[in-house]
């Protein structure tokens, strides 16, 4: 490693460091693990092999109460971090919400975090979970696989869907992705990330240390799966839903991708979606007051979900 990479690795290693002390001090993801609920019968905690000797990758596997013996459809849905977070179970609610209402069985992985991991790591442990449930025909129906995400997360569902789509072809089948939120262009300057009436916006430094801590090589960032705003429209499944947040940085270059995509929609894909009005980044992701504007969007958001994937799913 050359001197000026050490020395950017060790200045990002001592701000994430700071950040996860304090989120850890503020215990938010596990109130926000808490509001769902817990039936050992209904929500299994695992851990899935990686392609690396001796690691393993965390996982909860929420299952519907009227599971059949046959095997399930399965949503694979990846938490938020900003690339750097542990907020692992911080997706409890929706995932237990999905399970419950759709009928499949939903699991939620865990990945790698920047600045110890960058890309391809997270990648890499996303691509494994794909392939172990591949292995696990008993269990789940790899030919119906769902893949959902938040934020970073929703980042790694978008590339799941299609490179690893493309790349995991007649291994498993990947039709509908649903991402909500995401930040899909890390090529874009920070700075240049604004919306007209923002809601608790993303500092510009803040982005920049989830850019660094992902794609420390600038290079790196128009690869598509990095950046899955760069993505072949054609490389897309049959059903694309894309959530963003009217306060949000980020919204923008989510809209647009959904414009690339209907504007070169050769395969006949469904591209759905939904702006939660009048809302920050992350603000479902919380303890939130019954009735709040926050409650109503975030109510919004999983019947938006609920509904995209039984009509997927129950087809």
């Amino acid at each position: 490693m050359a001197l000026g990479d050490l020395l950017q690795y060790l200045y990002l290693k001592m701000v994430v460091t700071l950040l996860r002390m304090i989120i850890t001090i503020s215990g938010r993801h596990r109130r926000i693990k808490a509001l769902a609920p817990h039936d050992p019968q209904k929500r299994k905690s695992i851990k899935i092999p990686s392609r690396d000797q001796g690691r393993y990758i965390a996982a909860d596997i929420y299952y519907p109460s009227t599971a059949s013996q046959e095997p399930l459809p399965v949503l694979v849905n990846w938490h938020g971090s900003g690339f750097i977070i542990p907020l692992f179970g911080s997706d409890a609610l929706f995932c237990s919400r999905v399970a419950q209402e759709v009928g499949i069985a939903v699991l939620d992985a865990d990945y790698r975090k920047g600045p110890e991991t960058p890309f391809p790591g997270p990648l890499n442990d996303v691509e494994d979970v794909l392939l172990w449930i591949a292995s696990q025909n008993q269990r789940f129906d790899s030919t119906r696989i769902g893949v959902s995400g938040f934020s970073a997360g929703g980042n790694l569902a978008i590339v799941a869907a299609t490179m690893l789509r493309k790349k995991l072809a007649g291994i498993v089948d990947i039709p509908v992705v649903v991402s909500f939120y995401p930040l899909i262009n890390l090529a874009a300057p920070p700075e240049t990330k604004m919306v007209a009436e923002p809601v608790s916006p993303f500092p510009a430094w803040r982005l920049h240390l989830f850019n660094d801590c992902y794609a420390p090589n600038p290079s790196l960032r128009t690869d598509p799966a990095v950046s899955p705003y760069f993505a072949d429209p054609d490389d897309f499944p049959g059903t694309v839903a894309l959530v963003t947040c009217g306060g949000d940085v980020l919204r923008p270059e989510t809209e647009e991708l959904g414009e690339k995509l209907r504007r070169n929609n050769r395969g006949g894909r469904k591209i759905i979606e939904h702006v939660c009005e009048g809302v920050r980044h992350g603000f479902d992701n919380g303890v939130i007051v019954d009735g709040s504007l926050e409650y109503v969007r975030r109510e919004e958001l999983y019947t938006f979900a609920t509904i995209v994937l039984k009509d997927v799913f129950k087809s």
